[in-house]
């Protein structure tokens, strides 16, 4: 019969929250942004569909859609192209009204 271990020989210590991610990839930054865009759902699809036929590859996406123009925000992976480029992309699409690094 194994003991069982008492109260005060048991660790209490919280445990550590696991690490976060942080936003580097093989030593490389993200390309970060922020958008005020128009149209609620249409205007974001637009701005996915923009990203996604560029062959952006999204690390992360927060979106705000709550009043009538919204705030999306996110980053890209790395590679290569100027984050410049992310921006006039982006500013092109009808839906957004603004668009600068985030």
């Amino acid at each position: 019969m194994t003991a069982m271990p008492s109260p005060s020989s048991v660790d209490s210590t919280p445990s550590a929250s696991p690490p976060v991610a942080p936003s580097v990839t093989d030593g490389r930054a993200a390309h970060s942004f922020s958008l005020l865009v128009a149209g609620g759902g249409d205007g974001l699809t637009k701005v996915l569909v923009t990203l996604r036929s560029r062959r952006y590859e999204l690390r992360e996406l927060h979106v705000d859609l709550s009043g009538d123009i919204g705030r999306v925000e996110g980053s890209v992976e790395p590679d290569g192209r100027d984050p410049e480029l992310l921006l006039e992309q982006l500013r092109r699409v009808v839906a957004v009204v603004r668009a600068e690094h985030g």
